[in-house]
């Protein structure tokens, strides 16, 4: 890391290895992040560079990162982007009022609306294959479920659960990434806010109701009114219809894992069938 800020002309007084993300990520001084890919990671640099610097970000209610320098280091790729102020919300989640949670759901259903209206025709290198994606992910829903230690008769319904699923026509930016990880807090008028989001690394082009997984899933369904709030600002009106399309986008995304969201609730066992557990994640109440 030393050789890399010298040699790329970097000023910087400290710099410290940032613990989380899949990333190499080291803070400069407080002032700026250094985030590295690796050779095999070039593809993330390449969409992570062109969502940050091809996006118009003024209609965005929130801070995102600028890139600042670029290069490449003894085969690395790595920018230089400024460091958005705030605490992550994963660390401070436990600590917000219900208030302060309500105004959560909120400003994160307006904020990925403002997401999904950003114009994606300037877009160049993200990819724009929802459809075989989601081709690949059927033909190995039942595999991904039964290794996440799913209960047997609910692994039963999954592949006629998705089987009917056509992916939508409409296109937007997703990140997939809105969770509690890459979501940054501040103190605003004394109560706690959102205002920064980070790590753009993972987008790609396809459905909206995709990028609504997250927040419901790690931070909202297991408080009353979180997902309604969430929801509604968003623009969405939950019926059963979008219920099902929700729970078949859940079942399918590369990274499901319904035991872990179900933690602390019920055990798997418990559960009667997919349509229920979707009704407990995805609720109004």
């Amino acid at each position: 890391m030393k050789a890399l800020l010298e040699n790329e002309n970097i000023p910087y007084q400290t710099f410290s290895r940032y613990a989380l993300g899949g990333n190499v990520v080291y803070n400069v001084d407080d002032l700026y992040f250094l985030k590295l890919f690796a050779p095999f990671d070039s593809r993330e640099f390449t969409i992570e560079t062109e969502v940050l610097t091809q996006t118009d970000w003024t209609t965005v209610s929130i801070q995102v990162p600028e890139i600042v320098q670029r290069g490449m280091y003894d085969g690395w790729k790595y920018f230089l982007m400024t460091r958005v102020p705030g605490e992550l919300l994963i660390d401070i989640w436990d600590e917000l009022t219900a208030t302060e949670k309500i105004g959560v759901a909120h400003d994160l259903g307006l904020l990925i609306s403002q997401m999904h209206e950003l114009d994606i025709s300037k877009y160049r290198e993200l990819e724009n294959s929802f459809e075989s994606w989601i081709s690949l992910q059927k033909e190995n829903v039942v595999k991904h479920h039964a290794g996440t230690g799913m209960a047997p008769h609910l692994i039963e319904e999954v592949q006629d659960y998705v089987e009917s699923f056509l992916p939508s026509t409409e296109k937007v930016l997703l990140t997939g990434e809105y969770t509690p990880f890459n979501l940054l807090m501040n103190k605003v008028n004394g109560q706690w806010k959102l205002t920064g989001l980070i790590d753009f690394a993972d987008c790609f082009i396809g459905e909206p109701k995709y990028d609504l997984l997250g927040p419901i899933l790690f931070s909202f369904f297991k408080e009353p009114g979180l997902t309604g709030t969430f929801l509604n600002a968003y623009g969405l009106t939950l019926d059963d219809a979008k219920r099902l399309r929700l729970m078949q986008l859940l079942l399918l995304h590369r990274f499901s894992h319904l035991p872990n969201y179900m933690d602390g609730l019920m055990d798997m066992d418990e559960v009667k069938s997919l349509h229920k557990l979707s009704e407990r994640f995805f609720t109004l109440e």
